[in-house]
């Protein structure tokens, strides 16, 4: 038997100042987490290491929420939403404090280390959360307002971070950070409403949840396209390079950029709008959009897509993965996500390093657009265990 506790009764008017305080929490946190690759040679330089050795900096982050989301949210199940969110923002803050003042590179990447546990522990929480707030239609609306965050923490947190490093040094810019996550933190503690636990999975209980298996299976299948996804993004300069030129390469971020903040601010329409083929539809795309960066000709356009996409797979992914996650499953299946979405990091830069290592550049795209194909065989398997579990 599954023992659950009840979940917040979601509000007819939808919470926009809660949403709008969750995203900045989200934009606080991922600023934290891509703070390093802004000021990494600075960094590295101060704490007595080459470059290539601060870039563990980075690598650590993505490893520790792999390891420790899942063992985090299974281990804090009964704490309630907001006393978790919250303190997994102090946590944030704390280690930038710490990352601030160390004195040796091991004592950084340590402070790193308890950022990146606490930053994944919130990022597994806050979409369900988030999602618990509002009614079930408008799902999609309200992460797009919670994942509007990262897009705005590249965008506008890491080059201000960056001139902030330029200008006073990337301890006090650490210790900045502390200060306005603490500040979100206190926001959020404020405006948005409290939920209880989570409710008990079945598997915390000697069951197997039932939604587990498609929720997984999503997961995998967004996991393949995000492989595809960071092997082309990691190479995206060369890659530009090779197409059209050296200096076109600012001009190929300011692109992405803009349509990430387009796909994400289109993205809650269209995801309530058509629950059911967002994902699928845009997944199917994100591999297109891959194929056609190997062609020169029609390369702005396609880049263009794939920008837009950038900002709309990753409502699209969470929103599905919520609405197939049980009460009990939610956050759970946030942990898995986080873990894949890290691990699709990781293994895309590999993989386009690979290419790279035995073929030119501009031969990424296609083995990436190849790769993410395979996405096809877990969506389907996730769509017919989903049926088979509804």
């Amino acid at each position: 038997m599954t023992i659950q506790t009840a979940a917040p009764t979601p509000v007819t008017a939808t919470p926009w100042l809660a949403l709008g305080a969750l995203g900045l929490a989200t934009f606080a946190t991922v600023t934290t987490e891509l703070m390093p690759s802004g000021v990494l040679p600075t960094m590295s330089r101060d704490l007595g290491v080459s470059t290539a050795a601060g870039g563990l900096l980075v690598t650590a982050w993505a490893l520790t929420i792999v390891l420790t989301s899942l063992l985090l949210v299974r281990s804090t199940s009964a704490v309630r939403r907001r006393t978790l969110v919250v303190g997994a923002m102090v946590v944030v803050a704390a280690a930038n404090v710490g990352t601030a003042l160390a004195p040796t590179f091991a004592l950084a990447i340590g402070a790193r280390i308890a950022a990146a546990g606490a930053h994944g522990l919130f990022w597994a929480v806050v979409v369900a959360y988030a999602a618990s707030l509002v009614d079930p239609s408008k799902v999609g609306r309200a992460l797009a307002v919670v994942l509007a965050g990262p897009t705005f923490a590249g965008l506008v947190g890491l080059p201000a971070g960056a001139a902030v490093a330029d200008a006073v040094g990337w301890r006090p810019l650490f210790a900045s950070l502390a200060v306005v996550v603490v500040v979100v933190a206190a926001v959020v503690w404020t405006v948005v409403p409290d939920a209880p636990r989570s409710a008990a999975p079945a598997a915390a209980t000697g069951g197997w949840d039932r939604s587990a298996k498609p929720v997984l299976l999503t997961a995998i299948a967004g996991g393949l396209v995000l492989v595809g996804h960071f092997a082309v993004f990691t190479f995206v300069a060369p890659l530009t390079a090779a197409h059209v030129g050296d200096g076109a390469v600012p001009t190929m971020l300011l692109v992405l950029g803009v349509g990430g903040l387009v796909g994400t601010l289109v993205s809650g329409q269209v995801v309530d709008r058509w629950p059911g083929a967002a994902y699928p539809v845009s997944a199917a795309l994100f591999v297109a959009s891959l194929a056609g960066l190997a062609l020169g000709p029609t390369y702005w356009v396609v880049a263009a897509v794939w920008g837009v996409l950038v900002g709309l797979f990753p409502v699209a992914l969470q929103s599905r993965v919520m609405a197939q996650a049980s009460p009990g499953f939610r956050d759970q299946a946030g942990a898995i996500v986080m873990t894949v979405l890290n691990l699709g990091l990781a293994l895309g830069a590999a993989l386009g390093s690979a290419v790279t290592a035995v073929a030119d550049v501009v031969a990424v795209p296609l083995w990436a657009a190849a790769l993410a194909a395979l996405a096809a065989v877990p969506l389907a398997m996730a769509s017919r265990s989903a049926r088979d579990a509804g």
